[in-house]
Parts: C-alpha cells; structure tokens; sequence
C-alpha cells in the first residue's frame, strides 16, 4: 500500500496531482480531504491550498503477502512469504525459512489462523471478501498426499466389505481433499454429513 499528501487550488486539482504522481489510474485508490481550503479576499488575501491524502493499494496479493510479512516479522519468525498464485478474489502464499514448526502448529493450527487473520484484514483493504491460502515448508502438499492415501486405504476397505465407513470429524479443507480425491472412483461415493463439529465424511460403495 502507498500514499501520498497532495496540496492544490481545489480539491479536484490536488486530487489529480496525487494520482499523477503516484502513478495509479483514477478511481483506484481511496481519497481523504485533509482540508478543503477557501479561495483568498479580491483574489490576494488569505485563503488555503486544499490539501488530500492518497491511499492506493498495489493489488491484493502484495497486500495480503507484506501484511503476513510483517506479522511474522512482530512474532519474531525467521521466514520470508512470497506469493504462489494469485486469482479472482484469492492468493495462495508460501512461507520458507527455520521457523517452519513453530509456523505450521499442531495439524496445521497456526497456519488457519494466519488465513483468517490475513484474509481479514486483506479483505478489509480490498473492499471485498478475499480467500487467502498460506503453505509454510510444504505442509499443506505433504498433507494433501497423506489424506490421499488414508482415502485409498478406506475406499479399498469399503469396496470389498461393502459398507460404509464414517471418518472422524475432519477440518474442511481435508474433508474437501478427500472428496477430490475420490471423485472418479467408479466404485466409491462420498458425502458429507451433520452440523458444524458433528459434521462427518462418509465412504460409502456406490450402489
């Protein structure tokens, strides 16, 4: 994010320098009127320049990138974020350095809640709901291949016993891995089941 204080005859002029001089295109950016000046007496006595402040941002993933970096850095983290991928209303960003651990949580813990904060406060930039997915050392991959073969495992059990098997309540995210993971099976179904912590994922053979 950048900004920049601006003076001029008018609001509308020390608008326009702002923008000029900051180099972003008009209308994206939020302006505040830091004062609104009044013209001089006959021309020549008194009066005030108007004054603006310009705050524009540089896209929401370098927001969402530098507001983690910053985060880490308060927490005292060696680490470093660097935006992956960047979509419509969603940015995945990698953390690297020796803090992994400490980053990552217990299953992952740590890691939700830097999505939370972030997106957050992302979205409170951006002016609208913005999905931000953070990876530190790898974990979310190794996570996603673990899940996989713990689905394959059961999908096999469930194709040659012929009953359903109901999972222990999992987060979204890996109960979404899961689903995926399984989609194309000829063989197996899965749905989800229950309310908020009751909810469960179900492996059922496809009738």
């Amino acid at each position: 994010m950048k900004s920049i204080k601006m003076k001029g005859k008018t609001v509308e002029e020390a608008t326009e320098a702002a923008y000029a001089v900051l180099g972003v295109e008009k209308g994206k950016g939020k302006v505040k009127v830091i004062n609104e000046g009044k013209p001089a007496m006959m021309g020549i006595i008194g009066g005030e320049e108007a004054e603006v402040e310009l705050v524009a941002s540089e896209g929401f993933g370098v927001e969402a990138r530098e507001t983690l970096q910053k985060l880490l850095d308060m927490m005292g983290m060696l680490a470093a974020a660097e935006i992956v991928n960047e979509g419509e209303g969603e940015v995945s960003i990698a953390v690297k350095g020796e803090d992994m651990g400490r980053i990552i949580g217990k299953e992952g813990a740590m890691l939700k809640s830097l999505e939370v904060i972030i997106g957050a406060m992302t979205a409170k930039i951006a002016g609208e709901r913005i999905r931000v997915h953070i990876d530190a050392g790898g974990y979310r991959e190794k996570r996603v291949k673990s899940l996989e073969r713990l689905a394959a495992e059961i999908a096999d059990e469930v194709e040659s016993t012929g009953v359903e098997k109901v999972l222990p309540y999992m987060e979204a995210a890996d109960r979404r891995a899961m689903h995926v993971y399984l989609a194309n099976n000829p063989k197996i179904t899965t749905f989800s089941k229950g309310e908020g912590k009751e909810r469960r994922l179900v492996i059922a053979p496809k009738q």
